[in-house]
């Protein structure tokens, strides 16, 4: 691990900074870091050494909103087959994988996993854990030592009686940051209820939406669509939404949640598309995730340009989406859905010193009149010169991890 003293300052003057929760664009100021925080944007602190960054972008980090590390090691796996053959439990091809494989190699495939995340320029990520405490405990592990934000949300064992997943939940709920429910159907809404009222502030998330099949299944069976259902335990992360109605789009607004797209994923599984442009139309607090690591890298950068092209041509209107919105829910929105806003999300004193440094030179980003616009919609992992994590560089902090090992 890096350590710091209380003289640890430097100075980065000359770029371009995306400061402050609104991402307000601004030219030639300089960023301040002291040890591991934000000390200070705008004039260079004196006595502080001094980087010149002219000619580059500082962008925080971004928040990946819901992920499912623990297929790490299936990667392409599963690509072709539908929804349920792919991720459903018990005989879905993640599940078999998941049994499969060895504890120990499991941890080390998520720990990869979470160096993929950093390198992807991901300070954070909201990861729905399986295999129960098991499970959440592994993923601790493997997220040991890393600089990384792993927001663990765990989930009980559905084949059991509701006596034996409220001892689990319980079980869960003393060391993950929360629940991961797979879909409204698998546990039931009395013991979420009480769960949600003896842990308000566990994270509390749950898919829904996400298939027709599903949602026709849900109104079927019990007259109501399966958001109208979930929301009756307040849960703070709804995913997917792929087939929310306005009505339940409009409730999940009117209850202050936060809906979480991750669109390439819906893509691959041929599930459909959220309708984002009405997300933001009606004014629901949104977030970006990557999902199932088998299926999508976790690029926030290639997320946000397929949802912000995703969003205007479903729409079939060029302004139906904000690409500024489109990088506050990839950033600040994110941490804000995981209640890790007063850390990370965006660039303020106080804040740590984790950011991206893109540079601007680089000849497909070079002549752009929109910075935020090129991040969403241009820029690469290739444009990225440099991530400061916690105020010192990424690979610092890797080759500090490997000379521990």
């Amino acid at each position: 691990m890096l350590h710091y003293t209380s003289n640890d300052l430097l100075t980065l003057t000359g770029a371009t900074i995306l400061a402050g929760d609104d991402l307000r664009v601004v030219d030639g100021a300089a960023l301040t870091v002291q040890g591991e925080r934000i000390l200070a944007i705008g004039a260079p602190v004196a006595g502080a050494p001094q980087l010149d960054l002219t000619g580059k972008l500082i962008c925080p980090m971004f928040v990946d909103a819901h992920t499912h590390v623990g297929d790490t090691g299936a990667k392409e796996l599963g690509v072709g087959l539908n929804h349920a053959a792919s991720v459903i439990p018990p005989d879905g091809l993640k599940h078999r994988f998941l049994r499969s494989v060895a504890p120990d190699q499991l941890t080390q495939m998520m720990r990869v996993g979470l160096i993929d995340m950093l390198q992807c320029g991901v300070i954070a990520c909201a990861d729905f854990r399986e295999q129960g405490l098991i499970g959440v405990q592994a993923l601790r592990q493997a997220a040991a030592d890393l600089p990384i934000h792993v927001v663990i949300l765990g989930r009980m064992d559905e084949t059991v009686d509701v006596v034996e997943m409220e001892r689990q939940a319980h079980a869960l709920l003393a060391t993950a940051d929360g629940l991961g429910v797979r879909d409204v159907e698998v546990y039931p809404a009395e013991l979420l209820i009480r769960l949600r009222e003896h842990y308000p502030t566990r994270l509390f998330a749950v898919h829904a939406a996400e298939s027709a099949a599903a949602q026709a299944e849900s109104l079927q069976t019990t007259g109501r669509t399966q958001v109208a259902r979930v929301l009756d335990w307040r849960p703070d992360l709804l995913i997917h939404l792929v087939h929310a109605t306005p009505a339940d789009l409009s409730a999940i607004a009117a209850a202050g949640a936060y809906g979480v797209a991750c669109v390439r994923s819906n893509g691959i599984l041929g599930v459909g598309f959220p309708d984002l442009a009405r997300w933001q139309q009606i004014g629901m607090r949104f977030a970006l995730g990557t999902d199932n690591m088998m299926f999508v890298a976790p690029d926030m950068l290639r997320e946000m340009d397929f949802a912000s092209r995703l969003g205007r041509g479903l729409a079939q209107a060029p302004t139906a989406i904000d690409h500024h919105m489109i990088l506050l829910a990839a950033t600040i929105e994110g941490a804000r859905a995981l209640k890790l806003d007063n850390r990370i999300g965006s660039l303020a004193p106080g804040k740590e010193a984790s950011f991206l440094v893109f540079d601007l030179d680089r000849p497909h980003l070079r002549y752009q009149h929109d910075p935020i616009s090129a991040i969403v919609h241009r820029a690469s992992l290739a444009d990225i010169a440099a991530i400061y994590v916690r105020g010192a560089p990424l690979q610092k902090w890797l080759n500090s991890l490997q000379a521990v090992a």
